[in-house]
């Protein structure tokens, strides 16, 4: 049996990392979205990978801690049928989020740094063959970016739902 210290570090994790995940994307959804929108759209190819990769020294710590804090956090509450079933539906959520990531995100990211001549577009060759669109150019980069910004909107209300279930498993946990 493991410590309410340790439970409540785990829950902590679970809540914080998640919350903060959201945050990070609801940020790059509407600030950055929005700063998107006013570029035009060769400028918005040319700016975007480099500025994505600076997101991802925030938020991939975030995004791994969360998917620790959580099955941590769903194993010591196993036993307790209404905090399992939240934890579980944080989990289906994250794995959610993970599929928009890989199969839908990942390839167009892939697609633009491979515009900008960055060696990520070789080196992760796999997502420019399950990318929905084709190489970056001129002539799509308006509808790149929109496509972009649509399928980022499930990602931001995921993020939202990850941690309202955590905060549910807490509370039934302690009913």
């Amino acid at each position: 049996m493991q410590s309410d210290s340790y439970r409540s570090r785990m829950n902590g994790l679970a809540v914080t990392t998640s919350a903060g995940f959201f945050g990070a994307n609801l940020f790059i959804g509407t600030s950055m979205g929005a700063y998107w929108l006013t570029l035009p759209p060769v400028d918005f190819v040319a700016e975007f990978f480099p500025q994505f990769s600076n997101f991802l020294y925030t938020i991939m710590p975030l995004f791994l801690a969360m998917l620790v804090g959580l099955v941590l956090s769903a194993r010591l509450d196993w036993h307790i049928a209404p905090a399992r079933r939240n934890w579980m539906i944080s989990l289906w959520l994250y794995l959610g989020l993970s599929l928009i990531t890989i199969l839908y995100h990942m390839p167009l990211n892939v697609q633009l740094a491979a515009a900008v001549g960055s060696p990520i577009g070789d080196v992760l060759a796999l997502y420019k063959a399950i990318a929905l669109v084709g190489p970056v150019t001129e002539e799509n980069a308006t509808t790149i970016r929109l496509i972009w910004l649509l399928g980022h909107i499930p990602r931001v209300l995921i993020t939202l739902a990850i941690p309202v279930y955590a905060l549910r498993a807490m509370r039934a946990r302690s009913a």
